[in-house]
């Protein structure tokens, strides 16, 4: 708060200096009998006052002149190199950096634009590296994994070609943006259990152990992924009409030539396609996947269900008494939502009611949209498209190939879809194609661990199956297992 006194103060002292007047001048007050002054002594003042305040601004504007004077002659000299050399430079980014890029001008967008291809190489292979990368492990085994991530990435979703844009990158990161949720939880819930069985160890930091579970599980998440959006593709697009296993129009054999275990749908159609999904990943890959889903499966039983220690009373205080969701519930919640709403229900920070009512609300969307396409509304073409060709450079078809995938095709989905589901917890984890195909890959006198075995021995150091070489055939990956003490065969080692 400015007073009387202050301001007093501050201009008899500008009187001193501009005077040079004794302090006994300088304190009394002016007067009407006091002689006008010759000088001007307030504005000389102010010019010596501010002439230091305007040298300094005129000295920090030439310093920006020349800095944006520097600044466009380092633009001028990028652009005045070959586009190649510019890419190769550009593959040297970050993502961040990358995408901080396309925000400064229109020809760096159009530039990057137009180089997406090579662009989104130089990042997944990072994003690969940087989820392989172990200290343990020497340098070119790391790179040779990560060499090896990327490649099985990239198969599972082809990069569009031409690519002309960086929506295959943007949907890409979102996908390992998700897959790294679903770990993260994932881990945390292995972590809660091995500290309820009584044989394990207690360690003091469990994060070292939760990362190279994490490095173990990111290729399995992935094969996850892509396996839960080709079985709802095939039960929805593929051939929305499903003929029962059993049925005499569809297959010559009799019902009593089905397998023991149930199969992955009530649908042998879909069965065949599923079966050639399998055949389509390497043999390395569909065991942990197989394990990784039955650790998901067992964390969404745990999260769609009231705690146990809870008494009936405090069920009632809290909302706790609702019923759990049912078998048919949680299969639609996985098959249609996948790992995104997987990942969504996991992260959500919120109690057991809140839980069951995202999962009632996913299923209530499914259910409806059903309803409604059998009535009669079905999509209309292109509705997906959020973008056109007037405000974008991705044409409407190329944007629902990369979009559409991600999200649940609610106006696609058919009451034939929805009643193929096959029971929730036979769902891979006991399913005739995963089993029969598991059983393939190993030799007779091997034996598979189950889940949690394969996770201690991961802990425990286990060894893991090499990548394969780049010379080997597509025949050879799919194939057999090479002989080999791996971490999903028994025995289970200990560790400490």
């Amino acid at each position: 708060m400015v007073t009387v006194t202050s301001v007093l103060r501050r201009s008899s002292t500008v009187n001193f200096l501009e005077n040079g007047g004794s302090s006994g001048d300088s304190s009394r007050r002016p007067s009407l009998a006091d002689p006008p002054s010759s000088r001007r002594p307030s504005l000389a003042g102010l010019s010596l006052r501010l002439s230091p305040r305007s040298k300094r601004a005129n000295s920090s504007k030439d310093i920006d002149t020349l800095s944006d004077k520097t600044a466009q002659r380092l633009g001028q000299a990028f652009f005045s190199l070959p586009d190649e050399i510019n890419v190769q430079i550009l593959c040297y980014l970050s993502q961040a950096d990358i995408f901080a890029l396309r925000l400064t001008s229109r020809s760096l967008y159009s530039f990057l634009q137009s180089h997406a291809r090579p662009i989104t190489r130089a990042v997944l292979a990072q994003c690969a590296y940087d989820r392989t990368a172990d200290e343990v492990e020497e340098d070119h085994v790391v790179e040779r994994k990560a060499g090896y991530s990327c490649n099985y990435i990239r198969t599972l979703y082809p990069q569009p070609t031409p690519c002309t844009s960086m929506d295959y990158l943007l949907q890409m990161l979102r996908r390992q943006h998700q897959i790294d949720k679903m770990l993260s939880v994932t881990m945390s819930f292995v972590q809660m259990r091995i500290y309820m069985m009584p044989s394990c160890p207690r360690f003091e930091d469990f994060r070292p152990y939760k990362r190279k579970l994490a490095r173990r599980m990111h290729l399995a998440a992935w094969t996850i992924y892509h396996f839960l959006e080709n079985y709802r593709d095939i039960l929805i697009h593929a051939h929305p009409e499903h003929h029962p296993v059993g049925e005499t129009s569809y297959a010559e054999g009799s019902p009593s030539d089905e397998p023991a275990l149930p199969s992955l749908s009530s649908c042998r159609q879909c069965n065949e396609s599923l079966k050639s999904v399998l055949d389509s990943y390497p043999g390395t890959e569909i065991i942990p996947a197989y394990h990784f889903y039955d650790l998901c499966r067992q964390h969404l039983r745990a999260l769609s269900r009231a705690p146990s220690y809870a008494g009936t009373i405090e069920r009632r205080l809290r909302g706790w008494s609702r019923k759990c969701p049912t078998e048919a519930d949680l299969a639609l919640f996985v098959v249609f939502g996948g790992i995104p709403e997987l990942s969504k229900l996991s992260m959500l920070k919120g109690s057991y009611s809140q839980r069951i009512d995202a999962i009632a609300t996913f299923t209530d969307k499914v259910t409806s949209a059903a309803i409604s396409n059998n009535v009669g509304s079905h999509a209309r073409p292109g509705q997906h498209a959020l973008f056109t060709e007037e405000n974008t450079l991705v044409s409407p078809a190329s944007f629902d190939r990369l979009a559409n995938p991600l999200n649940p095709p609610f106006t696609a989905i058919s009451h034939d879809s929805v009643s193929s589901l096959p029971i929730f917890d036979r769902f891979i984890s006991a399913s005739d194609e995963w089993i029969t195909r598991m059983f393939e890959l190993v030799k007779q006198e091997n034996q598979i661990v189950t889940t949690f075995g394969f996770v201690q021995n991961v802990l425990a150091g286990k060894q893991e199956p090499p990548p394969p070489t780049k010379g080997r055939s597509k025949a050879e990956v799919k194939g057999p297992i090479e002989d080999g003490d791996f971490d999903f065969l028994a025995p289970v080692k200990g560790f400490d």
